[in-house]
């Protein structure tokens, strides 16, 4: 049938009654547009799942379900996903302009959150950055080393997202600030790390670790002098087998004397006489990527950061897996006040872990494994966590020999004969001993990079049958937290912000309540304690109140005490700021896909033409014609 709009009428201009096609299965029906249908239920349900950034698969999952399965959904994932975008545009506001009303709120809520935006002209934001209360209490206890990393398309306008993260006194993962910022350029990280130190009371990190950019290099030293800096060690070796696997494939036992030589030299010197031999013997000093480790090689190989704090971490790994959290949830079309919304929820799941892990330290037996008095002794020093890794070191010395060379001064350790098979090159490791200090000296050097003594101290101990392990090889990071230290951090708020504002003295009771409420319901003594507390302090509460009624009641003339209007936040932003532009990304443009290296094409039998002659035998390097430009190419053809 055809049809016509003729003088705002619809007019049939030809009409054949026979089928012309075949028609759709029934089955298949439901995928005619006609028949796409969603219920307004279902379209609460999508709203609800979008407030919590659930993914359209799983969305799409628990509708099915709902519908009996998914042949039952008379629609797919892409009609879910338009809904869901039809969700995110329904709000038209200045989306800049909604994330500074966002920060003054948590800052009214949250007096030690702090933001900064970088400007430019016509108040275009160009960078943000923000930290809460709870993050900066966590740098001041844990901000001693830093991971720092930046990532791609968290957001619609394409700009990095940039968070500092830390690790916790139970080795997990933690937050210190975040940012999103224009560019990688050196004059931006300036900036970030500026401001950043700003937030933190200009109290620098100890260590930093970062990917392998100049950027960064420039601007770490430029704002935190004295800090260590050191690049991903992961990321370097990756990509030395990636740019040299020809060498590696060929040249047998290269890639284990390369592996041995990276991660288990014991000094520098031993590394960089190791790595000599190495390109001497395999000849591959002519190598490229080689030449540049040799020159970046105080900046990243783990022998030359031995002494520095850096807590089991040798690459940019836990930021990487920070930045997949938000992944998760967060796509590239998202606007930065949906960012937000998600990094609150992270912030406090978070939190919610650390508290997890402090409540299975006071209140779990831990499960021993040598059942030795160094094992008891570390078991009440450490928190569970840390407790677990230093099990790994106290069963492994088993495994370890020891030979005494200078009595109760020098001891030599090393592996049995089957594990020393395994390894490239066996080594000795030494031990120094003081015992009218307590003092024990040791070459790898493991206490100062993660704060737990070596499997080889822990041999020498028995060896020596020393029962209990030093004081002073317990670190205070390490050690279970009290709940008084941990709450004087996170309620220490000045009082002349308290004074002013009721609404913030309910945040911070109500925080501190549910806080009490979570220890009391560990057991039943602890509740009926709690109660019993509870009842004293409602007696007080309104033995006040009726006093202050009294007090008003003879008062002629009075004003209401408790309702004190909140003061506008004075940031200097004024009340509306211009969405920031798109930025282009970095890199190789951008195709269906990512780009393939030509070993990756040869591991998938992927034909590689010729970008000249158009021919799948060779490739643009290897053609014989590519002395002649495409013009005369094609007419000798």
């Amino acid at each position: 049938m055809v049809v016509s709009l003729k003088e705002n009428k619809w007019i049939v201009i030809s009409l054949d009654l026979e089928h012309n096609h075949e028609l759709s299965p029934p089955d298949e029906s439901k995928h005619l547009r006609s028949h796409k249908h969603m219920t307004d239920d279902e379209k609460l349900f999508i709203r609800t799942f979008n407030s919590i950034k659930l993914a359209t698969r799983k969305i799409m999952a628990i509708l099915a379900y709902l519908r009996g399965g998914v042949s039952a959904l008379p629609y797919n994932k892409k009609y879910v996903s338009n809904v869901r975008t039809a969700i995110r545009n329904e709000c038209k506001q200045n989306d800049m302009t909604q994330v500074l009303e966002y920060f003054r709120k948590r800052k009214e809520e949250d007096p030690k959150f702090y933001y900064s935006f970088k400007l430019g002209s016509g108040n275009k934001v160009l960078s943000i950055f923000w930290a809460d209360g709870n993050s900066r209490k966590m740098y001041d206890l844990y901000g001693d080393c830093v991971s720092f990393d930046t990532t791609y398309k968290t957001n619609r306008y394409n700009l990095p997202f940039a968070p500092f993260v830390g690790v916790t006194g139970h080795g997990n993962n933690c937050l210190f600030a975040c940012a999103i910022i224009q560019d990688e350029t050196t004059d931006t990280f300036k900036w970030l790390f500026r401001t950043f130190d700003d937030c933190m009371g200009h109290k620098a990190p100890l260590t930093i670790i970062t990917d392998q950019c100049k950027s960064m290099s420039i601007a770490i030293p430029a704002v935190f002098p004295n800090t260590v800096h050191r690049f991903c060690f992961f990321h370097i070796r990756k990509k030395a087998l990636e740019k040299c696997g020809r060498s590696f494939a060929t040249k047998k036992d290269l890639h284990e004397d390369f592996s041995d030589i990276l991660c288990n030299s014991l000094t520098t010197e031993e590394f960089e006489m190791l790595w000599q031999e190495m390109l001497e013997r395999y000849d591959v000093g002519n190598l490229k990527y080689f030449k540049a480790m040799w020159t970046y090689r105080k900046l990243f190989v783990p022998v030359y950061f031995k002494k520095y704090f850096f807590p089991f971490i040798h690459s940019t790994a836990r930021s990487e897996g920070t930045n997949s959290v938000f992944k998760d949830n967060v796509g590239s079309t998202y606007s930065v006040i949906s960012f937000l919304g998600e990094y609150q929820r992270i912030c406090e799941s978070i939190e919610d872990r650390e508290r997890e892990q402090d409540s299975i330290t006071r209140t779990t037996t831990p499960k021993y494994w040598v059942s030795s008095e160094i094992e008891f002794q570390a078991a009440r020093m450490y928190n569970r966590q840390i407790f677990y890794k230093f099990q790994k070191q106290l069963v492994f010395s088993a495994k370890l020999h020891v030979d005494e060379i200078v009595k109760h001064q020098r001891y030599e350790v090393y592996k049995t004969k089957i594990l020393a098979e395994k390894d490239f090159r066996s080594r000795r490791y030494v031990v120094l001993v003081n015992l009218s200090l307590e003092d024990f000296s040791y070459i790898c050097c493991k206490f100062l990079k993660d704060g737990i003594v070596c499997s080889h101290i822990l041999r020498v101990l028995v060896n020596l049958n020393i029962s209990e392990l030093p004081a002073k090889y317990f670190i205070d990071r390490w050690k279970p937290k009290e709940r008084k230290t941990i709450r004087d951090k996170k309620y220490n708020v000045p009082m002349q912000l308290t004074e002013k504002d009721r609404h913030l003295r309910f945040n911070l009771l109500s925080n501190r309540l549910i806080d009490i409420a979570s220890d009391g319901s560990i057991s039943n003594e602890r509740y009926l304690m709690v109660v019993e507390e509870a009842k004293k302090i409602e007696e007080k509460l309104d033995a006040m109140s009726l006093a202050e009624e009294q007090q008003e009641l003879q008062r002629e003339q009075g004003l209401d005490v408790g309702s004190t209007k909140n003061d506008v936040i004075d940031d200097g932003y004024g009340n509306i700021l211009e969405n920031p532009d798109v930025a282009k990304p970095r890199g190789w443009p951008t195709v269906a896909g990512r780009y393939k290296t030509i070993a990756e094409m040869f591991r998938t039998k992927q034909k590689i033409t010729c970008s000249h002659c158009s021919s799948n035998e060779h490739n643009y390097r290897t053609c014989e014609f590519k002395h002649l430009d495409k013009s005369t190419f094609q007419r000798k053809l």
